[in-house]
């Protein structure tokens, strides 16, 4: 059997009675060192220059009594154990003994005890010290913990907060002291909760650790980003017995992060992004628009003898109206494009997903406009022109830097013809560029010179050729170019904010067209009229749709306000309240184009609509019975399922005509079987028998009008 070595101190007046409990010990095993005192002078200087691993002291001696050495031994030596060994201590004193913080007591008549209690109170002393050194290593962490900046946290496996550091306390807004009586999912954003709860905790439940950036909830919840590492605790038996948390506050970080990437993208000055982040964006939309197939276009502007300003008010002067101009620019970019500074007095804007390069006009308008009004510069009114020149693509370039580079180009071109001014890259987008504007002039002169009509479109019913309602299409015929296609005209109406005025004329003049008629005693038609998104989301559309009415007295079941997919689509919840004021009106809603946007249906199927319009596009190849005629029949069947009438425009043959008729369209209109007319000629069409009108028939109409 191993021996064990243990250095033992002596409290023995009598040095036989101590050789005797050596033997003993070494009976059972011990290799004794030891020494042996009987004063309590003695006792202190014994303990003082060594620490034994036990002190066995007799309970009664001259001059000397054990209770005192215990005292003795207690105060210098708290955590050696102390065993009476006496042949005079009775059951009642050794009891007190123990109390008096004894460990064990034996008798000098039963030694062969002595062994057992000496191995028991050495290995209950090292339980004791190793608990002490471990509560002293554990103080030690604790220290360290509360003193740490990040946010340490533990908690069990169900998640409930055992322990939050003196950092997470105050990240989260909890009390300095007492329990923290939450769940560790409480203390998270949603997105963060789930990402500990579904990857997390299963990640170091699996590899021990896991590491991520999420954020945490401060008292006022608020988001704070934290770099996080979470540890998973196993106990002997494998099983988790709790979870540690290590996370810390990235909001420093992230706003330096941000700074960089600022300086990195946005121009001091202005704080517009530069010439670098243009180009990012410049790459995107020109992805975008190889996609969609829409054209992009980028603009460069130059401030017009800037150099003129730093000379004569100074570099501080012209920094400000740089800024100013910055300013201005932000205030009339759409939502989508791009401002930027290229650098000095020059500018850039992208304009992304046009429907034509030359839409761009619009943006180059705005831009003028808002450099009209003077700048307030050292108490003076100081008035500036820019210089533009615009490139397209995919026409002028297909990468960022030839745009650009073509662009200046088209505004030094300007420069030369003597600033102030807008021009394209290529010059025959230029003189495009001209032509509309001088058509938006002429537009809003139209309007005041009796230059636009309306003629109508009539619309049949396939099954037996009677016309139940004519559509309103606007015609333009110019005192010196003649007539104008809508083609060409509308589109420039809706930029320039004309399609108001235009939609507006449309309705009333169909209103009162139809009151014509009823005088007239021809039968009742219904009228459709064409809105644009600009009149449907305008504030007072509705009001304007009641004005009409009242004053035409048009019962308003026979309006029928055509609208595209889009406009429904875009910006829900407000479409829906529009229509259903619409509807409380009386008037009916036709859905126009229908199947040529990315609409859900179910959405559709849930609107107050009465009739959907089968787009010209599939209704032109539905006789070689491909896609499109699928297409058609299905838009016919889901039409008759939510119980809305069906209307097929721009048929043109007889093969077109029959599909629609096999297939029970209700209702069509198209060249085959009328062109748009004037007022005047609908009487004499509703006059027909009603089967004739299913046979061609086109009075002379202006040349070129196909809506």
């Amino acid at each position: 059997m191993d021996r064990t070595l243990v250095q033992l101190l002596f409290v023995e007046d009598s040095e036989m009675d101590a050789e005797l409990s050596v033997r003993a010990l070494e009976q059972g095993g011990f290799d004794v060192s030891w020494k042996r005192v009987q004063a309590e002078e003695d006792l202190k200087q014994a303990l003082q220059s060594s620490r034994p691993q036990a002190v066995l002291s007799d309970f009664s001696m001259p001059g000397f009594d054990g209770i005192r050495a215990l005292r003795v031994v207690r105060e210098m030596s708290p955590g050696v154990p102390f065993i009476f060994v006496s042949g005079t201590i009775g059951e009642e004193r050794a009891i007190e003994a123990i109390r008096f913080g004894a460990t064990d007591y034996v008798l000098k008549n039963n030694l062969q005890r002595l062994g057992t209690a000496v191995r028991r109170a050495l290995s209950e002393s090292a339980e004791r010290e190793r608990i002490r050194l471990a509560e002293e290593e554990r103080g030690r962490l604790v220290q360290i913990l509360e003193a740490t900046s990040d946010y340490v946290g533990m908690s069990d496996p169900d998640g409930r907060i055992i322990y939050l550091n003196a950092a997470g306390r105050k990240l989260i807004g909890a009390p300095k002291a007492g329990g923290i009586d939450k769940q560790i999912g409480g203390i998270y954003p949603k997105w963060a909760r789930d990402l500990i709860g579904q990857e997390a905790r299963p990640a170091a439940a699996r590899d021990g650790v896991w590491h991520c950036e999420t954020a945490i909830l401060d008292a006022d919840g608020a988001e704070i980003p934290v770099s996080e590492v979470t540890i998973a605790h196993n106990g002997p038996d494998g099983a988790i017995r709790f979870f540690s948390t290590i996370a810390r506050d990235m909001r420093e970080r992230k706003a330096y992060e941000a700074r960089l990437q600022r300086y990195a993208n946005y121009d001091s000055l202005t704080n517009l992004p530069n010439r670098t982040l243009l180009g990012d964006r410049t790459l995107q939309a020109i992805a975008h628009a190889r996609r969609g197939g829409r054209p992009a276009a980028l603009l460069v502007l130059n401030l017009d003898r800037f150099k003129l300003v730093n000379e004569s008010y100074g570099h501080g002067a012209g920094d400000a109206l740089l800024k100013m101009v910055a300013d201005r620019l932000r205030g009339v970019v759409r939502e989508g494009d791009t401002a930027a500074r290229l650098g000095a007095d020059t500018f850039a804007v992208l304009a992304a997903d046009l429907a034509r390069p030359d839409d761009v006009l619009a943006v180059v308008r705005k831009i003028q406009e808002a450099m009209r009004p003077s700048f307030g510069l050292e108490k003076r009114d100081l008035h500036v022109t820019v210089s533009l020149g615009a490139s397209t693509y995919p026409r002028d370039g297909e990468e960022f830097d030839i745009l650009v580079r073509n662009a200046e180009a088209a505004m030094h071109r300007v420069k030369a013809a003597g600033r102030n001014g807008f021009q394209f890259y290529a010059a025959a987008m230029t003189r495009q560029a001209t032509d509309r504007v001088e058509l938006e002039n002429e537009l809003r002169l139209a309007l005041g010179r009796n230059e636009l009509e309306v003629h109508y479109q009539p619309q049949l019913a396939l099954s037996d050729g009677g016309m139940v309602g004519v559509e309103a299409l606007i015609r333009w015929q110019h005192r010196e170019r003649g007539w104008i296609p809508p083609a060409q005209f509308v589109p420039v109406a809706e930029d320039c904010d004309l399609i108001h005025p235009l939609g507006e004329f449309a309705l009333v003049q169909g209103c009162r067209q139809v009151g014509v008629w009823d005088k007239a005693g021809l039968a009742e038609l219904r009228l459709a009229v064409n809105v644009s998104a600009q009149q449907f989301r305008s504030s007072g559309f509705v009001e304007a749709v009641t004005r009409v009415l009242r004053s035409t007295d048009l019962d308003p079941y026979r309006l029928e306000l055509e609208l595209t997919e889009s406009v429904l689509v875009d910006n829900r919840e407000e479409a829906v309240l529009i229509l259903k004021r619409l509807k409380a009106l009386g008037v009916q809603i036709a859905v126009d184009d229908f199947g040529t946007g990315y609409s859900s249906l179910s959405y559709l199927s849930q609107l107050p609509i009465d009739c959907l319009k089968i787009d010209r596009s599939f209704v032109n190849r539905v006789h070689e019975r491909g896609h499109d005629a699928a297409i058609a029949q299905a838009v016919i069947s889901l039409g008759h399922s939510l119980g809305m009438r069906v209307v097929a425009e721009g048929i043109e043959t007889v093969e077109q005509l029959g599909f629609l008729r096999t297939h029970e369209c209700d209702e069509g209109q198209g060249y085959l079987l009328s062109r748009p007319v004037h007022p005047d000629a609908i009487a004499r069409l509703v006059a027909l028998p009603p089967r004739s009108q299913l046979a061609p028939f086109s009075p002379v109409p202006p040349s070129g009008l196909r809506h």
